[in-house]
């Protein structure tokens, strides 16, 4: 079936053009197609005229027909060759022009037979072009002219009327004027036509290539949401997906969105279809303004910035514009700006509360410091202790330099080691402490490390812009330091402290103890306050003055450093001491009431008696910090205490042994 049409086309066509059916060979395709049937019929009816006509006595003009079919099949038999249009249509057409003007010239049938003449501007212009139609339309004009008007030009003795004469020369040329009229507003309209088309294909290809360039995935979707054919290549690497025509938008979103999200998703496009609100508004509450994809392809993650837009085509149907693009360089690159924001933030606090402190203050806490960094670096290293005595060792050291931090007012720096000091206790309370536990512990200590030698580089730089001077001496360094420590604590507890410092030996810390005193007299002045210490209203109902007070003396008595620390709080809670150490096994029932058992209690690693763990209370790790930091230096604590009157801490220090010892502990 397919093979007999093919040769029927092939017969109405010329054979040529079937394979080549551009818009840039249409007009040739009609001209030769038209042609071609034309010389056809044509042919076939003049040699069946020729036939007819010769039968009947009319021998001439049966030759002139079948001659001229004859020459109308060779034509169709040309046009099947590379011969031109204009060579093979020459042939038949000027043919027919004679055979049109020896009609007219034979009279035929009282001239009816010159009737043909009438056709022929119509065949020849169309077939052959304006140029070469006018040029012998024009020339059978005049023949027909001649043999109508001029007498005795017409053979057979027929006469032509000169009004007949004039009306078959008039018609003629009508018909002449309107086909050239015509054919010249068919060639205009062509010519429109293709320069219009020329312009739509040049802005079609502009807009493909604009397309296929952009960074950007556009595509159509109709009502079921399925993505139509003509979508952007960009779309394929922003979806991560191929072969997109077709398939359900929703589909590819599977593995980005929640099941119950879809019914959501699906509401929103039919107010996109319907246009139920304005575009303004759709834009507001798209639920995919910014989606976290994942590709059902490659399981590649991406972060899209989606946008729909409805959009109605020629045949009146609305489809969705949907355009998606990949910001995840941008989200990336927004969110490194934002640490670098943060971090800069942080370092301006940090400059801010370093900038607070007194230099000489500041470099004694630098100093402290790197001696506790100094001081886990050797815990680690020692092979003889446990992985429990390890974490034991760095939390107090740990604690002890978050202490400091936090009385000079370093908040940010305070909250790392407090966050740390966590860590370190989770991994401490563990039965069995593994390798990586204590790596990462080590990790975040090497960190804090960098922190601190941040505020080295910037209080040295703080030092290069004042001017030299003697400086603080290292006694009211200490008090400051101190009193700082008291403030800071109480105004974080609501509650009124006083720092009283009675009588400081600067000769005392000279002795190379200074950064033992120091450490030791921080954690208890923080005990003080928050153990000692009631609240207003409780120092109010005691009949006491709400504001608490802490007194220091610190003395050269019997060759030891003697550093006396008292506050008139509410002394030591031995029920509360009782029974957490009870708790903790620390003790046993037969000693529960002994209070020098309960005061070594005191002294125990995680003992204490706050109700929660705080910044300043809870961890147990300041009392254990200073009966180990006293045994460093072969030192020694007393405690006084009475029921609502208050606590005493004596701490004697041997000079001697602190002066062979100020290399390793000051």
């Amino acid at each position: 079936m397919a093979s007999a049409k093919n040769v029927l086309f092939n017969i109405i066509t010329s054979g040529k053009f079937a394979t080549r059916r551009t818009e840039a060979d249409m007009e040739g395709v009609v001209r030769y197609t038209i042609f071609n049937i034309a010389l056809i019929i044509g042919g076939i009816l003049l040699l069946g005229f020729g036939i007819f006509v010769g039968l009947h006595g009319h021998t001439v003009r049966g030759l002139m027909d079948i001659s001229l079919g004859v020459l109308c099949l060779v034509a169709v038999l040309l046009l099947r060759t590379t011969i031109p249009l204009f060579i093979s249509g020459i042939i038949p057409l000027g043919s027919f022009a004679v055979l049109c003007a020896m009609l007219v010239f034979g009279g035929d049938v009282q001239g009816f037979a010159g009737l043909w003449i009438f056709a022929f501007p119509i065949l020849v212009v169309f077939m052959m072009g304006m140029k070469v139609g006018a040029i012998l339309c024009v020339l059978l004009f005049a023949a027909i002219a001649v043999i109508t008007f001029l007498p005795g030009m017409v053979g057979s003795g027929f006469e032509y009327n000169r009004d007949i004469a004039s009306r078959i020369c008039s018609v003629y040329a009508l018909i002449f004027v309107m086909t050239i009229v015509y054919e010249q507003m068919r060639l205009t309209k062509d010519n429109w036509v293709q320069k219009l088309t020329k312009a739509l294909q040049t802005e079609r290809d502009e807009i493909t290539a604009m397309k296929d360039n952009l960074k950007v995935g556009l595509f159509l979707m109709n009502k079921d949401l399925i993505i139509q054919p003509a979508y952007s290549k960009a779309l394929e690497d922003v979806l991560v997906a191929t072969e997109l025509q077709g398939r359900n938008f929703l589909d590819l979103l599977a593995a980005s969105i929640k099941a119950k999200e879809i019914e959501t998703l699906r509401d929103y496009f039919g107010m996109i279809f319907n246009r139920s609100f304005e575009q303004s508004m759709l834009d507001d509450i798209n639920p995919l303004r910014e989606l976290n994809y994942v590709s059902v392809e490659t399981n590649a993650e991406r972060i899209l910035n989606c946008g729909f837009a409805p959009v109605s085509r020629a045949e009146g149907e609305t489809y969705v514009l949907g355009t998606l693009q990949d910001i995840t360089a941008e989200k990336e690159l927004q969110k490194q700006l934002d640490e670098e924001e943060s971090k800069r933030q942080a370092e301006m606090r940090s400059l801010f509360e370093i900038v607070q402190v007194e230099p000489r203050v500041f470099n004694d806490f630098i100093e402290d410091s790197e001696y506790e960094f100094d001081r886990v670096n050797d815990t680690l290293k020692d092979k003889d202790l446990s992985s429990s005595q390890v974490m034991v060792e760095i939390y107090q050291s740990v604690h002890a330099i978050k202490s400091n931090a936090l009385i000079l007012g370093l908040e940010g720096f305070g909250k790392k080691l407090h966050a740390l000091e966590d860590k370190i206790k989770n991994v401490r309370d563990k039965e069995t402490i593994a390798f990586e536990d204590v790596l990462h512990i080590t990790v975040e200590l090497e960190q804090i490390m960098r922190e601190k030698d941040k505020f080295r580089e910037t209080i040295d730089k703080i030092l290069s812009f004042r001017s030299s001077g003697t400086g603080t001496q290292s006694g009211q360094v200490l008090v400051d330091t101190l009193a700082k420590a008291a403030n800071k604590v109480a105004g974080d507890l609501g509650k009124d402290v006083r720092f009283v410092s009675r009588e400081i030996d600067g000769a005392a810390l000279e002795s190379g103890s200074r950064r033992i005193v120091k450490e030791v007299l921080t954690q208890l002045v923080r005990n003080s306050v928050v153990h000692g210490i009631e609240s207003e209203e409780e120092r109010k109902a005691a009949g006491k003055d709400v504001q608490g007070t802490i007194n220091l003396s610190i003395t050269i008595d019997d060759d030891k450093i003697h550093c006396r620390l008292k506050d008139d709080g509410r002394g030591l809670d031995f029920a509360k001491i009782k029974k957490r150490a009870l708790e903790m096994k620390l003790v046993n029932e037969a000693d529960a009431d002994n209070k020098n058992q309960l005061l070594r209690a005191l002294f125990s690693p995680g003992f204490s008696t706050a109700d929660n763990v705080s910044v300043h209370a809870g961890r147990g790790v300041g009392l254990s910090l200073v009966q180990d930091r006293l045994r460093e230096v072969k030192g020694s604590i007393k405690i006084n205490t009475e029921t609502g009157k208050g606590t005493t801490f004596h701490i004697f220090i041997p000079i001697e042994v602190n002066v062979a010892a100020l290399g390793k502990a000051s």
